[in-house]
């Protein structure tokens, strides 16, 4: 009787090894700096949030579009199609109604100066992430680049002497919230997409962000959306929606594979 040959259990964890042994020194350069820019992103946002409301500090954090179509076609030479131009138009529009009641106010100036250099660092983030997402998967990307950012963060932190211990259970259960929802699944998705995507597609669908903000922000801190904040949010559900509603993969088995 002849023994049956197991198959091996490593071989994705094998791959992945191979993969990051496999990186050029151009690219890892470029992870690095993808790493650096994210943990500006964070950083300059956060602060921002702290000096201006929730609705202006998202709405101006996701004006990425704007950014992210000037440099993939300058540095990628992905034009932007005339739907996806016609959606930024549409839903930036809706985003500065959003915020067009705090926007200029020289209390909240500050912040909404912090969240447009947020805004530009993240723009650099998804470029550059739309590049090197070309030779390397989700895992391996998005592993480099966070923990790049991750120390990064962490690194400024301790030398700005911020609090680290002895917040309380319900912050540290917080940060464990927003570290697994909207960094793991949320950032990693639009890793994912800009494997097959245009940056500036994954942008626009960024812009989403000031909508969902805004009934977060209603119910859990009472900032309650006045009328033209409502309208702002349906004119950037409307731009998304010409934006996105003829976008297709290019290859999904490659973005399967990609994906793994």
């Amino acid at each position: 009787m002849s023994k049956t040959t197991k198959p091996k259990a490593t071989s994705k964890p094998v791959k992945r090894r191979d993969e990051l042994r496999r990186i050029t020194r151009r690219d890892l350069a470029l992870l690095v700096l993808a790493g650096l820019v994210l943990a500006g992103h964070f950083a300059f946002w956060i602060a921002s949030i702290q000096r201006t409301s929730v609705v202006a500090s998202v709405v101006l954090v996701t004006m990425n579009p704007v950014f992210v179509s000037l440099g993939a076609w300058a540095w990628l030479h992905e034009r932007p199609s005339n739907a996806v131009l016609a959606g930024t138009a549409i839903a930036l529009a809706g985003a500065l109604l959003l915020a067009a009641e705090d926007i200029g106010d020289p209390v909240s100036l500050t912040g909404d100066l912090l969240a447009l250099i947020g805004s530009l660092l993240a723009s650099v983030y998804l470029v550059i992430g739309r590049g090197v997402r070309a030779r390397m998967s989700t895992v391996g990307y998005s592993a480099v680049v966070n923990a790049v950012a991750a120390a990064t963060l962490l690194a400024v932190m301790f030398a700005a002497g911020a609090q680290v211990r002895g917040l309380g259970g319900e912050s540290y259960l917080l940060i464990l919230l927003i570290a697994l929802g909207p960094q793991l699944i949320g950032h990693n998705s639009f890793n994912w997409a800009l494997g097959s995507l245009p940056a500036a597609v994954v942008a626009i669908a960024i812009l989403g962000e000031p909508v969902g903000a805004t009934l977060i922000a209603a119910v859990v801190l009472d900032e309650v959306p006045t009328l033209l904040q409502w309208l702002g949010g349906s004119v950037v559900l409307a731009g998304l929606y010409v934006a996105l509603r003829r976008v297709r993969p290019r290859d999904l088995a490659a973005i399967e594979e990609a994906a793994l």
